[in-house]
């Protein structure tokens, strides 16, 4: 299941999925706390056939401690098959990240019908940028491994904002987030032009009035197939303060869309 979910996890932990993001300088964006709800459905009829239904909710949190970033996401999803059968899968992601790249950490987990799946529980610090990582893992096993230089979620998520506001259409990046292994996964973005701010989404979110937002497609390559494809494939809407207010991936081949329901401002700590 987690190879399904990666694309949704990254595009909130924007992402790093995916995400209140606002522009600190002209060159520079910044991230503001926030809290989003995002309801889940099936994006098309797809492989449900007409008696079939998917529903969920996602939660995603976002808080600033002045020397780093916590996230703290929450998922459950229904699936219904056509025949009757129906089954309940479940995710949450705990991470911090160091605002300077140094170190990560994080405790994820994953069920299905409420037995326990997989489970990862580890931090990686970088000595100094540029340099190799060292990992230490205690789930699922206890160990230490090496990891190349890479961009953390949010560090990525800063480098996604500050491209697409420059102007460029694609941008390639290896990041480290643990959610599918414990190595990096290189992922493409490609964005879309610029859109101007929908009336309906500033009538329901104050935050997102007077924002501009754009299309992001992204591809995330783990096995380095030998054809060149990617794993799999996520869009989401990303607005200029950063907000996510859709997503679209697969989730076991079945087409899924994260609407935006509920947004929330967090008061930032106050640093000295």
């Amino acid at each position: 299941m987690r190879r399904q979910v990666f694309g949704m996890t990254k595009a909130l932990a924007l992402s790093a999925s995916l995400l209140a993001i606002a522009a600190s300088t002209a060159q520079a964006a910044q991230l503001v706390p926030h809290r989003a709800v995002y309801e889940l459905s099936a994006k098309s009829a797809g492989g449900f056939g007409r008696s079939g239904a998917l529903r969920g909710l996602l939660t995603y949190e976002l808080m600033d401690d002045c020397e780093g970033w916590s996230i703290n996401q929450k998922a459950g999803l229904d699936v219904a098959a056509p025949d009757g059968e129906g089954h309940r899968f479940e995710w949450s992601q705990a991470t911090w990240e160091a605002k300077d790249g140094s170190s990560y950490r994080y405790f994820i987990k994953d069920s299905q019908d409420g037995s326990t799946g997989n489970q990862r529980r580890g931090e990686l610090v970088y000595p100094k940028p540029g340099a190799t990582g060292k990992l230490t893992t205690e789930l699922p096993t206890r160990g230490e491994a090496d990891v190349p230089p890479a961009l953390l979620p949010v560090q990525h998520t800063l480098e996604l904002l500050d491209r697409s506001r420059a102007g460029d259409t694609v941008f390639m990046a290896k990041i480290f987030d643990a959610t599918v292994d414990e190595k990096p996964v290189e992922i493409s973005a490609t964005f879309g032009p610029s859109l101007q701010p929908a009336e309906k989404e500033a009538a329901a979110f104050a935050p997102l009035k007077d924002v501009q937002s754009r299309h992001v497609d992204f591809a995330f390559f783990v096995q380095n197939l030998p054809d060149g494809t990617p794993d799999f494939e996520q869009s989401i809407e990303l607005f200029d303060n950063g907000v996510v207010s859709r997503v679209s991936f697969e989730f076991s081949g079945l087409p899924v869309l994260g609407t935006l329901r509920k947004l929330e401002m967090l008061e930032p700590q106050s640093c000295q």
